[in-house]
């Protein structure tokens, strides 16, 4: 005679309880991630109002000059004629736009407030010239601008040279597009050192922002 086997029903209860853990979890990982954005969104506005406070205090400088002009294409920023290229007053270097930002050139200026040669720079990235009182969170703040589509954004930062002196930086930073496509190619920064009395100013107004 052959046993006939039954079917195990299932057990409803456990599977309503694992199903309400599944849930559970699933919840607390989507409360987790939103209050990692938060503080995420919470900091950036930190940096941001931050760096704005810096900024007034150094515009309102009279010898400071906010409204640079900026190239718009990498053929505009460093152009091929080697002595228009060189005899731009604006200290010019231009970065990728991917990756780690390395430097693909800069002109005569940049080169005379940095103490680099360009053959010196030429894929490296601007951490050469970042130190102990560079405003990283600032830059990073300017860089993700220009990818939400800013067209010019300023920062103030403190910058090194090739000697180790520092200054400080009232820097300009733009997207470069492709003329054909439009798309975002590179990045060009314009440094302009505002000097020791502006830099006092400026880092005194950094210091209040932090406490």
């Amino acid at each position: 005679m052959v046993a006939i086997m039954k079917k195990a029903k299932p057990d409803l209860r456990a599977t309503i309880a694992g199903a309400k853990i599944v849930q559970e979890k699933d919840a607390t990982w989507k409360k987790l991630c939103m209050m990692q954005r938060l503080r995420k969104r919470l900091k950036r506005r930190k940096i941001q109002k931050e760096n704005e406070a810096i900024l007034r205090a150094a515009i309102d400088d009279a010898t400071i000059t906010s409204s640079v002009s900026v190239p718009k294409t990498l053929a505009e920023a460093l152009p091929d004629d080697a002595q228009k290229k060189n005899n731009d007053p604006r200290a010019i270097v231009v970065t990728e736009a991917t990756g780690s930002f390395n430097m693909i050139g800069c002109n005569k200026a940049w080169e005379n407030l940095c103490g680099f040669a360009e053959c010196e720079i030429i894929g490296k990235d601007s951490s050469i010239l970042q130190g102990p009182d560079t405003n990283v969170d600032g830059l990073r703040d300017a860089v993700s601008r220009l990818f939400d589509g800013e067209q010019k954004v300023n920062v103030v930062t403190t910058n090194y040279r090739k000697d180790g002196s520092k200054f400080t930086n009232f820097l300009t930073l733009a997207p470069l597009r492709d003329d054909a496509t439009g798309k975002m190619t590179h990045f060009v920064a314009i440094l302009n050192d505002i000097g020791e009395s502006i830099a006092r100013k400026t880092s005194q107004c950094y210091k209040s922002t932090k406490d």
